[in-house]
């Protein structure tokens, strides 16, 4: 059950991010160009890497994996919001770290997607795969409205620092 309650949280920050940074580089920039230099920076990085993730799941223990990726995703989010709380972000190291997330987001899926199956046991796996699509569904849902909130409250750069917290959480409560 941590399982389904860590990654439903790292869900919900990938999801407040997609609002907090086009906020935070639309503020940067005022270009919806470079919104979208730094969103496909980190869509084709993952894309690259998707298949290089499910080598590496296959190849060592999928949780270790999980716990890496979350702290490399946690450490590109606050290394973000850092630049963005304190004015000192340029577009080369928005585009730079959003690169690096999506590496590391391609290292986790394949990983959380393959440990499923070895914490249930068959006869639940089918259950277990719906919670964790409800929590996806769920996490799209509720995670933009967060953070159209978040970047209306306290600033889009928080919203990229709660980001970070969410993969910090979702890496403390391994499977």
């Amino acid at each position: 059950m941590l399982f389904f309650w860590a990654r439903g949280t790292s869900l919900v920050g990938d999801s407040v991010v997609h609002v907090a940074l086009a906020f935070a580089v639309l503020d940067l920039t005022e270009s919806a160009a470079d919104l979208g230099f730094v969103l496909a920076a980190r869509t084709v990085t993952m894309l690259v890497f998707l298949l290089a993730g499910g080598v590496w799941a296959d190849r060592v223990p999928r949780h270790a994996l999980m716990i890496v990726s979350d702290l490399a995703r946690a450490a590109t989010q606050a290394a973000l919001a850092a630049l963005f709380i304190t004015g000192a972000a340029e577009l080369w190291q928005v585009v730079t770290l959003s690169a690096l997330n999506g590496a590391a987001t391609a290292l986790f899926r394949p990983a959380a997607d393959g440990l499923v199956p070895q914490l249930v046991p068959p006869a639940k796996l089918q259950r277990a795969n719906g919670l964790v699509a409800l929590a996806i569904s769920v996490a799209s849902l509720v995670g933009p409205a967060l953070g159209g909130l978040l970047v209306v409250a306290i600033g889009a750069g928080w919203g990229l620092a709660i980001d970070s917290l969410t993969f910090l959480v979702s890496a403390a409560f391994p499977p």
